[in-house]
Protein backbone atom coordinates (compact mmCIF):
# COMPACT_ATOMS: atom_id res chain seq x y z
CA UNK A 1 0.00 0.00 0.00
CA UNK A 2 3.16 2.45 0.73
CA UNK A 3 4.70 1.27 -2.42
CA UNK A 4 1.60 2.23 -4.30
CA UNK A 5 0.66 6.06 -2.45
CA UNK A 6 4.92 6.56 -3.39
CA UNK A 7 3.93 5.44 -6.93
CA UNK A 8 1.00 7.75 -7.14
CA UNK A 9 2.48 10.75 -5.31
CA UNK A 10 5.18 10.70 -7.89
CA UNK A 11 3.07 10.56 -10.73
CA UNK A 12 1.39 13.53 -9.67
CA UNK A 13 4.60 15.49 -9.00
CA UNK A 14 5.91 14.52 -12.96
CA UNK A 15 2.59 15.30 -14.53
CA UNK A 16 2.47 18.83 -12.02
CA UNK A 17 6.03 19.45 -13.52
CA UNK A 18 5.42 18.63 -16.92
CA UNK A 19 2.06 20.65 -17.26
CA UNK A 20 3.77 23.58 -15.36
CA UNK A 21 6.41 23.61 -18.14
CA UNK A 22 3.77 23.70 -20.74
CA UNK A 23 2.10 26.48 -19.39
CA UNK A 24 5.62 28.04 -19.36
CA UNK A 25 5.81 27.33 -22.88
CA UNK A 26 2.16 29.12 -24.23
CA UNK A 27 2.75 31.81 -22.63
CA UNK A 28 6.66 32.31 -23.62
CA UNK A 29 4.69 31.80 -27.13
CA UNK A 30 2.64 34.13 -26.16
CA UNK A 31 4.94 36.79 -25.19
CA UNK A 32 6.11 37.71 -28.53
CA UNK A 33 2.73 38.16 -30.98
CA UNK A 34 2.70 41.76 -30.32
CA UNK A 35 3.44 44.04 -33.19
CA UNK A 36 4.81 47.62 -32.74
CA UNK A 37 3.65 49.77 -35.48
CA UNK A 38 5.91 52.58 -35.89
CA UNK A 39 4.87 56.23 -37.19
CA UNK A 40 7.12 57.34 -40.22
CA UNK A 41 8.59 60.68 -40.36
CA UNK A 42 8.20 60.47 -44.18
CA UNK A 43 9.97 64.56 -44.57
CA UNK A 44 13.20 63.17 -42.65
CA UNK A 45 14.14 60.26 -45.11
CA UNK A 46 17.14 61.51 -45.81
CA UNK A 47 18.02 60.94 -41.94
CA UNK A 48 20.80 58.44 -41.88
CA UNK A 49 22.16 56.50 -38.88
CA UNK A 50 25.14 58.07 -38.69
CA UNK A 51 25.05 62.51 -38.04
CA UNK A 52 24.74 64.91 -35.50
CA UNK A 53 21.27 64.65 -33.88
CA UNK A 54 21.09 60.62 -34.43
CA UNK A 55 20.11 59.54 -31.34
CA UNK A 56 18.18 56.77 -31.16
CA UNK A 57 15.80 55.41 -28.77
CA UNK A 58 15.26 51.89 -29.89
CA UNK A 59 17.11 49.67 -32.47
CA UNK A 60 16.46 46.10 -33.15
CA UNK A 61 18.02 43.36 -35.35
CA UNK A 62 15.39 41.12 -37.25
CA UNK A 63 14.05 39.50 -40.49
CA UNK A 64 11.82 40.73 -43.05
CA UNK A 65 8.63 38.56 -42.90
CA UNK A 66 6.56 40.54 -45.26
CA UNK A 67 6.54 43.34 -48.14
CA UNK A 68 3.06 44.60 -49.32
CA UNK A 69 2.26 45.67 -52.64
CA UNK A 70 2.19 50.01 -53.00
CA UNK A 71 -0.88 50.98 -51.87
CA UNK A 72 -2.90 53.33 -53.98
CA UNK A 73 -1.68 56.58 -54.45
CA UNK A 74 -4.09 59.18 -54.27
CA UNK A 75 -3.15 62.56 -56.46
CA UNK A 76 -2.16 64.63 -53.19
CA UNK A 77 -0.51 61.68 -51.51
CA UNK A 78 2.50 63.08 -49.85
CA UNK A 79 4.08 59.62 -50.59
CA UNK A 80 3.84 56.31 -51.29
CA UNK A 81 3.20 53.69 -48.61
CA UNK A 82 4.33 50.33 -48.64
CA UNK A 83 3.47 48.84 -45.81
CA UNK A 84 6.03 45.81 -44.10
CA UNK A 85 6.85 43.65 -40.84
CA UNK A 86 10.05 42.75 -39.44
CA UNK A 87 10.61 40.19 -37.13
CA UNK A 88 12.22 40.86 -33.87
CA UNK A 89 15.36 38.77 -33.60
CA UNK A 90 17.44 41.11 -30.82
CA UNK A 91 17.07 44.57 -29.27
CA UNK A 92 20.10 46.33 -29.40
CA UNK A 93 19.22 49.59 -27.66
CA UNK A 94 15.59 50.22 -25.83
CA UNK A 95 15.68 53.31 -24.18
CA UNK A 96 12.39 52.30 -22.38
CA UNK A 97 10.83 56.04 -23.01
CA UNK A 98 7.63 54.98 -23.84
CA UNK A 99 6.07 52.61 -21.75
CA UNK A 100 6.61 49.88 -24.48
CA UNK A 101 7.56 46.47 -22.93
CA UNK A 102 10.04 45.22 -25.84
CA UNK A 103 9.83 41.74 -23.92
CA UNK A 104 6.19 40.82 -25.27
CA UNK A 105 6.71 42.65 -28.86
CA UNK A 106 7.68 39.87 -31.49
CA UNK A 107 7.31 42.41 -34.26
CA UNK A 108 7.28 46.08 -35.64
CA UNK A 109 5.60 47.18 -39.05
CA UNK A 110 6.08 50.56 -40.61
CA UNK A 111 4.58 51.67 -44.36
CA UNK A 112 8.41 53.17 -44.96
CA UNK A 113 9.01 50.06 -47.48
CA UNK A 114 9.26 51.91 -51.02
CA UNK A 115 12.33 52.36 -52.48
CA UNK A 116 14.28 50.33 -49.91
CA UNK A 117 15.00 47.08 -52.38
CA UNK A 118 14.37 44.72 -49.38
CA UNK A 119 12.89 41.33 -49.60
CA UNK A 120 11.26 38.86 -47.07
CA UNK A 121 14.67 37.27 -45.72
CA UNK A 122 16.40 39.72 -45.55
CA UNK A 123 17.99 40.59 -41.97
CA UNK A 124 18.00 44.17 -41.06
CA UNK A 125 19.40 46.91 -38.98
CA UNK A 126 15.88 48.83 -37.51
CA UNK A 127 16.65 52.53 -35.79
CA UNK A 128 14.20 53.80 -34.01
CA UNK A 129 13.88 57.71 -32.66
CA UNK A 130 11.03 59.13 -30.23
CA UNK A 131 8.37 61.58 -31.92
CA UNK A 132 4.83 62.39 -30.33
CA UNK A 133 4.94 60.61 -27.58
CA UNK A 134 6.08 56.75 -28.99
CA UNK A 135 8.96 55.22 -31.42
CA UNK A 136 8.82 56.26 -35.07
CA UNK A 137 11.52 55.09 -37.93
CA UNK A 138 12.77 58.40 -40.14
CA UNK A 139 12.29 56.24 -43.85
CA UNK A 140 14.12 54.13 -46.00
CA UNK A 141 18.15 54.84 -44.51
CA UNK A 142 16.66 53.74 -41.00
CA UNK A 143 16.08 49.99 -41.80
CA UNK A 144 19.37 48.94 -43.28
CA UNK A 145 19.87 45.07 -44.76
CA UNK A 146 23.08 43.40 -43.42
CA UNK A 147 24.72 40.25 -44.21
CA UNK A 148 22.84 37.50 -41.96
CA UNK A 149 24.12 36.81 -38.67
CA UNK A 150 27.39 38.91 -39.29
CA UNK A 151 27.82 40.32 -35.51
CA UNK A 152 30.38 42.88 -36.48
CA UNK A 153 27.75 45.52 -37.47
CA UNK A 154 25.74 44.91 -33.82
CA UNK A 155 29.68 45.19 -32.02
CA UNK A 156 30.38 48.28 -33.83
CA UNK A 157 26.90 49.59 -32.50
CA UNK A 158 27.41 48.57 -29.15
CA UNK A 159 30.75 50.58 -29.39
CA UNK A 160 29.27 53.84 -30.89
CA UNK A 161 26.56 53.75 -28.23
CA UNK A 162 28.39 53.16 -25.43
CA UNK A 163 30.75 55.94 -25.70
CA UNK A 164 28.06 58.34 -25.93
CA UNK A 165 27.66 58.10 -29.78
CA UNK A 166 31.60 59.71 -30.05
CA UNK A 167 31.92 58.18 -33.84
CA UNK A 168 35.88 58.74 -33.32
CA UNK A 169 35.83 55.13 -31.73
CA UNK A 170 33.88 53.54 -34.76
CA UNK A 171 36.52 55.26 -37.13
CA UNK A 172 38.07 51.55 -37.85
CA UNK A 173 34.31 50.34 -39.44
CA UNK A 174 33.85 52.99 -41.85
CA UNK A 175 34.68 50.12 -44.76
CA UNK A 176 32.46 47.88 -42.96
CA UNK A 177 29.61 50.06 -42.77
CA UNK A 178 30.73 51.29 -46.55
CA UNK A 179 29.57 47.52 -47.69
CA UNK A 180 26.05 48.55 -46.43
CA UNK A 181 26.04 52.20 -47.96
CA UNK A 182 26.47 54.14 -44.62
CA UNK A 183 29.94 54.24 -44.32
CA UNK A 184 30.23 57.26 -46.58
CA UNK A 185 27.67 59.11 -43.61
CA UNK A 186 30.14 57.88 -40.50
CA UNK A 187 33.30 59.52 -42.45
CA UNK A 188 31.18 63.23 -42.70
CA UNK A 189 29.94 62.56 -39.58
CA UNK A 190 33.43 62.31 -38.16
CA UNK A 191 34.73 64.76 -40.15
CA UNK A 192 32.35 67.02 -38.55
CA UNK A 193 32.35 65.87 -35.10
CA UNK A 194 36.23 66.64 -35.47
CA UNK A 195 35.70 70.15 -36.82
CA UNK A 196 32.89 70.90 -34.03
CA UNK A 197 35.54 69.82 -31.10
CA UNK A 198 37.88 72.01 -32.25
CA UNK A 199 36.16 75.17 -31.64
CA UNK A 200 34.76 74.53 -28.49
Amino acid sequence: MKLLYTCLLISITLFATVACQSHKEIQNTQIKTDTLDLGYMYWANDFTPFGFGSRYSLIIVGTVTQIENPAEVAEDAIYTSVEGHIAIEEVILDSKSHNRDMNTIGSISTDCFEGTNLSKGDQVLVFCVSYEGDYAITGRQSIIKIPTNNRQYITSLKKYINASYDPRVIEKDIELWKKVAVGNALENYIKEYNEYHKKN
